[in-house]
């Protein structure tokens, strides 16, 4: 696309029957957050009933720099509600991300969401990247612990 707007890929791993309703059960999100579904992905492997459903969405962030990055996170966390602000975000340009592991308050945006991967890209770097699953787990594991973003390892 070639601007500096940065854009987020939100990742919710949730328990579904289907892709169909996978996308459902994000329609919420989905109209709050003024996202659109980029991928959904079975994650049953290891897990029966897991699926995971990724969203995109511009941030309004423009720049370069480390700290739009980090910000663009935190400013999302924030409109989910009071409970997700306090995440930790971690940064390595060209994206930040947290990973949002409650299934409690997650279920209450979603239903039967378990964890939420949020990402922030440098809008060409996300260009590049070969989304062909959710970025929350390219092993398919509904237990995973994220060490960078959309590289999970299994625990």
């Amino acid at each position: 696309m070639g601007n500096d707007e940065l854009e987020l890929l939100v990742t919710v791993v949730l328990a579904a029957d289907d892709e169909h309703s996978a996308h459902t059960a994000c329609a919420d999100l989905l109209e709050r957050t003024g996202g659109r579904p980029v991928t959904a992905a079975d994650c049953s492997e290891e897990e029966p009933g897991c699926w995971s459903v990724s969203i995109a969405r511009r941030t309004g962030e423009t720049g370069r720099r480390t700290a739009a990055l980090s910000r663009a996170v935190r400013t999302f966390l924030r409109e989910l509600g009071p409970g997700f602000a306090r995440q930790r975000v971690s940064c390595e340009p060209p994206t930040a991300w947290a990973v949002v592991d409650e299934p409690e308050s997650i279920g209450q945006l979603v239903p039967g969401g378990e964890r939420l991967l949020v990402e922030a890209w440098f809008d060409d770097a996300l260009d590049a990247l070969p989304l062909t699953g959710a970025s929350a787990g390219r092993n398919g594991s509904a237990a995973a612990e994220v060490t960078h973003p959309g590289d999970l390892k299994s625990t």
